[in-house]
């Protein structure tokens, strides 16, 4: 891959010629200020990347990307097919006008349907070439409660709410319906039971919610009980409160499993390959944050390209092989024949000895 001057050059390498076997369409917010267009070009350069190391496999493709607009028509008027003929792969933004409009393109030409940055997405989850990539907990419960219960085989569960009962996560409410001996603890009146099993090597406690509150109490409970030797369950939403080493340290102390759809492999031999060429290519450092824009572009352009380079337009939910930088990919139908949930899960364990795992699903 050549080093550029800029985007907008990098951008060119990619208008490929009219005999490319498989034409992608990428339009998202690159003219919108702030995070928004920052994550939009961010992304698309990550995809790129994903583009060109499939290239060098000898698939051909015709990237046409362009800035999406904010109405309807704007995106009617991208995929005016007098214009661009009718696209394999659409990667979309998340307002909803606009999904309607590429949803609908879609179902008169099969097209796939990719929208990176979520948004909701159950008026268009019927289609089959729909694909989730940010989905909600719900959809991918089933998948955690399965990896914690191989990850932690044999111990007992327990359910703990700080809030009376007022709100529960999706996660919790599955295992409190669907789970036979769960046992129940409502903090502040079963404080000392609480405590109890956070000393207990063979229980595992899931907190009922993912809100500050709840996390604070947690910590607070956790530092009664002399040492944490329970496993604790903890959501993305503590993964994305991180802000500091003391932060980090506490998931520790509480020995903490995280539930995650993503986590920047950063100390891998790929990543670091990655970052090096990211270098390259824009003259700039990879961006280190918990939630890497670049990885994700790679991540889900190289899953979704190559499976349609290897099945066409008979791609649907099968599995390809694609070593993640940050984000596995795993698609199954919500129901069947309808479009695609990404359903992809890990755990990130925050041992007490200051270190971190990944816990991930046995192909």
């Amino acid at each position: 891959m050549k080093k550029t001057l800029s985007f907008y050059s990098f951008i060119l390498l990619f208008l490929l010629t009219a005999n490319a076997q498989i034409k992608v369409g990428v339009f998202l917010p690159f003219k919108t200020q702030g995070a928004v267009g920052y994550s939009a070009v961010e992304y698309y350069r990550g995809l790129l990347m994903a583009v060109d190391s499939l290239s060098q496999g000898g698939q051909t493709f015709s990237v046409t990307a362009a800035h999406s607009g904010q109405s309807a028509a704007d995106m009617s008027e991208l995929l005016d097919e007098s214009k661009n003929g009718v696209f394999d792969i659409v990667f979309g933004p998340s307002n909803q006008e606009q999904i309607k409009v590429i949803n609908d393109y879609s179902r008169r030409n099969g097209t796939k349907v990719v929208i990176p940055f979520g948004g909701a997405y159950d008026d268009f989850i019927s289609n089959p070439s729909f694909y989730a990539l940010r989905v909600t907990q719900t959809d991918f419960t089933p998948e955690a409660y399965q990896l914690l219960v191989s990850a932690l085989k044999g111990k007992t569960l327990y359910l703990v709410s700080t809030n009376g009962g007022i709100r529960i996560s999706p996660f919790a409410n599955y295992i409190s319906k669907y789970v036979k001996g769960v046992k129940q603890l409502e903090w502040p009146s079963q404080e000392k039971k609480i405590v109890q099993a956070l000393a207990d090597a063979n229980a595992v406690v899931i907190p009922t919610m993912y809100d500050e509150q709840t996390q604070a109490t947690m910590l607070s409970l956790a530092a009664k009980s002399g040492g944490v030797k329970a496993a604790v369950v903890g959501y993305s939403a503590w993964y994305d409160r991180l802000q500091t080493e003391a932060d980090r340290k506490a998931l520790c102390q509480m020995n903490t499993y995280v539930i995650q759809q993503y986590y920047p492999r950063t100390d891998l031999p790929r990543v670091k390959k990655f970052a090096a060429l990211y270098k390259d290519n824009f003259d700039q450092e990879l961006p280190h944050e918990r939630f890497s824009l670049p990885m994700w572009g790679f991540d889900t352009g190289y899953y979704l390209l190559k499976g349609f380079a290897r099945h066409l337009r008979e791609f649907y939910d099968q599995q390809i092989y694609a070593a993640p930088l940050q984000s596995a990919l795993r698609f199954k139908p919500r129901t069947s024949l309808s479009g695609l949930i990404n359903t992809a899960v890990l755990m990130v364990h925050y041992k007490p000895d200051g270190t971190q795992e990944l816990i991930e699903m046995n192909e």
